[in-house]
């Protein structure tokens, strides 16, 4: 059920105590506003897909049961200690004459900002609507700041009515999912920060009574960008999500702008299984590693999350708004038919994985180790991307005779095994056995290929690389 409250049913009101400070006394200049971290010069997972030369949100591609999709990519809240449940959730007041949205004047206002010192301070996408009753003569944006609420001594009502509503770069703009050259018929909030006018962007609320009141920011009619009325908050104040099953990091199969996902677009197109109007949505998608594809895989043969099973949950949470009409069935889907050994007859197999200890951990060297029936070993050395994945052809004469198992391993540890068949029916000439073989040529001599996804998106892991580490440790 969604949270469709009357404005008599509001869960909370109180009366703050009038102080003796002025209005404007915790405002700021626009020179002391912090910078958004849209707009921050260090490339982070949280900005990299950014244009900044546009100013513009980039409207995503991926799958959701088989159908193509488009989604924005705001606040992503991750770490060592991050769950779901510690998502936070900041106030946003708006100033009513009646002490019900159909009296508001003026532009909300928020306690902290998209940037700085806030982004630790309390700082979310996800606000908590309070109305604000004004004291009589009000004139609209007289209160500019949440001091000045304070300060007032007006009456606060607690709503219970919750918004997704990222605080975003100055006239920035969100790309149009059909045409990203275009612009989504979708205009931006006004908001008081401290004295400061910035910029917001709406998309889901708890209540049909916000959405009616937010009408105006979308100026026309487009089916897929309508404000969507979902429950996506819990009545203790705490997120509800749903899970994305992150794809981009492989990218063997994709040709950049024709079939490639986001936000890296020469990564695979990421997999989720709700979109708005179905049960279980919301814009908080949890991350979902993909451990291991199949074998030989290629770009899209999987568009399903029922097609998924090797996952790491991430202590990761991105908030994804879908938007825009749902696109047409995936004609690369491989409904059936997986491999899942290596089938050492053909010339050479592609593999592909990672791990939890390696997800957005940079590049790391790993080992394809095999083993005859006689203890003989053979090893290849490969590298992962920057995402921690690896996709590796692998040439049959790089596994040892009579294998049965191709075993990946990190740091000695096994990640991964491949069952071997028809290993003795190839034969290699001139293989040698013991040693360990450079990662780009086989034994057979020929140059052995890997597929890496361009770290477009994942520049600098430095954040992420802490939440893995911290979880391993």
């Amino acid at each position: 059920m969604f949270k469709r409250f009357t404005l008599a049913l509001f869960l909370t009101a109180y009366k703050v105590k009038v102080s003796n400070a002025a209005i404007g006394d915790d405002y700021i200049t626009t020179a002391d506003l912090p910078i958004n971290i849209y707009e921050t010069l260090d490339i982070s997972p949280q900005n990299a897909d950014f244009d900044k030369e546009n100013n513009r949100f980039v409207a995503h591609p991926g799958w959701c049961n088989d159908q193509e999709i488009h989604y924005y990519k705001f606040r992503v809240n991750g770490g060592p200690t991050q769950t779901r449940e510690t998502i936070p959730i900041a106030p946003i007041y708006i100033i009513t004459t009646d002490g019900t949205l159909d009296g508001a004047v003026g532009n909300p206002i928020i306690e902290f900002y998209n940037g700085g010192g806030d982004l630790s301070s309390g700082y979310s996408d996800y606000v908590h609507l309070h109305l604000v009753t004004a004291p009589d003569g009000y004139e609209a944006n007289s209160f500019k700041s949440v001091g000045d609420v304070i300060d007032s001594g007006a009456t606060i009502t607690v709503t219970g009515i919750h918004m997704n509503l990222p605080v975003v770069p100055l006239n920035s703009t969100l790309g149009h999912p059909a045409d990203d050259s275009q612009v989504a018929p979708i205009d931006p909030i006004l908001i008081w920060y401290k004295g400061i006018e910035v910029h917001s962007y709406l998309f889901e609320v708890t209540d049909d009574l916000v959405k009616t009141h937010f009408g105006y920011t979308r100026p026309i009619e487009e089916a897929g960008f309508e404000i969507t009325v979902v429950d996506f908050v819990n009545e203790d104040d705490t997120a509800k999500d749903a899970p994305i099953w992150l794809l981009n990091g492989y990218s063997r199969g994709i040709v950049a702008g024709v079939n490639g996902g986001a936000p890296d677009p020469n990564g695979h197109k990421n997999v989720i299984g709700v979109d708005r109007g179905d049960e279980g949505y919301s814009p908080i998608w949890r991350i979902f590693w993909v451990t291991k594809l199949p074998v030989n895989y290629s770009a899209n043969e999987i568009s399903h999350p029922t097609q998924i099973s090797d996952v790491a949950p991430m202590p990761m949470w991105v908030n994804c708004p879908n938007i825009g009409l749902v696109g047409g069935t995936n004609p690369d889907k491989k409904e059936s038919g997986f491999e899942t050994t290596i089938d050492a007859s053909k010339e050479a197999n592609w593999i592909s994985g990672s791990d939890m200890m390696l997800a957005m951990g940079g590049v790391k060297t790993l080992a394809l180790v095999s083993e005859s029936p006689d203890g003989t070993k053979m090893t290849v050395q490969i590298e992962t991307n920057e995402m921690g994945t690896y996709e590796y052809e692998l040439s049959s004469c790089d596994i040892a005779p009579s294998a049965t198992l191709v075993d990946v391993e990190y740091n000695s540890m096994v990640l991964h095994s491949y069952e071997v068949e028809n290993r003795d029916d190839v034969s290699c000439g001139g293989t040698a056995l013991d040693t360990e073989m450079d990662a780009d040529v086989g034994a057979d001599g020929k140059d052995n290929e890997m597929s890496a996804a361009s770290p477009v998106w994942y520049s600098d892991f430095a954040v992420v690389a802490t939440i893995i580490v911290g979880l391993i440790m």
